[in-house]
């Protein structure tokens, strides 16, 4: 297995640092600063990616009562082509609306922004992701698939058509995609995301399907410009580790300034009341779903257990 990924870090080596030199957008150095954090992530992503499809894979089987076996027969008998370009429209649209989360909720910004730290954008800066934003999205993404029962034909095409676009719309390229750049995500479409000024990166949200940024009114592709500078004002570690670290601690200083703040309104009896019933039913629910069976049912089957006195 590490083989085979050490063989796609190469192929992919060898495609896009030729074209990076050949049609770059700004010089920069192949090896340069954070380049050895992103090759690290690019070897441990594939077992977290694996990890997702895992976690997707036990939900569904936890949740037998929401699948739809006749919906899912008709999907997977339609031609593979077909249900490539609809997998394409389903997942992207699960990604825009993870993805517009992972910016607007301050909690989930503090993973995603470790993928906002790249200032040199190149092809390996596309899995300069979180294990936890990676899994967050890979969930989103695939449910919907797996529930609707796409064949595991179109599966296999998607992932390589998704990886390809993922390392393309981040390279340092200026290659100009004409119409097409409407209906594939490109370079020039998604190096406006990743642009230092806060009001530009909060743009283009789709990953393959530009389209849905002119849907939801979140499109920014001027003719013509492309971005100087990329990254984030917060100060983020370079090293793997430290990005790793740095959510849980961003997490916790926020939290602490909320604290620091005045927080006494969250300790008020209905709060805490609601938090309680919340708590309880989530826990119900989850114990519940693993025993498969509904609420009430497993409420019963506690009323009438038994205790034998020997």
């Amino acid at each position: 297995m590490s083989l085979e990924i050490l063989k796609g870090f190469i192929i992919l080596a060898c495609i896009f640092i030729p074209l990076e030199r050949i049609f770059s957008l700004h010089k920069q150095k192949i090896f340069r600063l954070g380049w050895a954090t992103d090759a690290t992530y690019f070897f441990t992503g594939h077992f977290i990616g694996r990890a997702g499809a895992i976690v997707v894979a036990v939900t569904l089987s936890l949740m037998t009562d929401l699948l739809k076996p006749e919906l899912q027969s008709k999907i997977a008998s339609q031609p593979i082509w077909l249900q490539f370009l609809e997998a394409i429209v389903i997942s992207d649209l699960a990604y825009y609306i993870a993805h517009r989360m992972l910016h607007e909720i301050p909690w989930l910004w503090q993973f995603h922004a470790v993928h906002h730290s790249i200032e040199h954008m190149d092809w390996l800066a596309a899995v300069r992701v979180h294990p936890c934003e990676q899994l967050f999205t890979q969930i989103c993404k695939m449910m919907p698939l797996y529930w609707l029962g796409f064949s595991k034909e179109t599966f296999v095409v998607y992932a390589l058509y998704s990886a390809a676009v993922a390392f393309l719309i981040h390279a340092n390229i200026t290659i100009k995609f004409g119409v097409l750049k409407w209906f594939v995500a490109t370079p020039q479409f998604h190096q406006w995301h990743h642009s230092k000024i806060p009001k530009i990166n909060n743009k283009n949200f789709a990953v393959q399907l530009p389209l849905l940024d002119l849907l939801f009114g979140t499109l920014y592709m001027p003719a013509g410009k492309r971005p100087r500078k990329y990254g984030v004002s917060d100060r983020i570690p370079v090293g793997y580790i430290g990005q790793l670290l740095y959510p849980f601690f961003g997490n916790i200083k926020m939290l602490n300034d909320k604290l620091k703040q005045g927080m006494s309104r969250y300790f008020r009896p209905l709060p805490v009341t609601l938090g309680a019933i919340l708590v309880a039913v989530s826990s119900l629910s989850a114990v519940s779903l693993i025993n498969r069976m509904d609420i009430p049912t497993f409420i019963a089957s506690l009323n009438s257990e038994k205790v034998t006195v020997a």
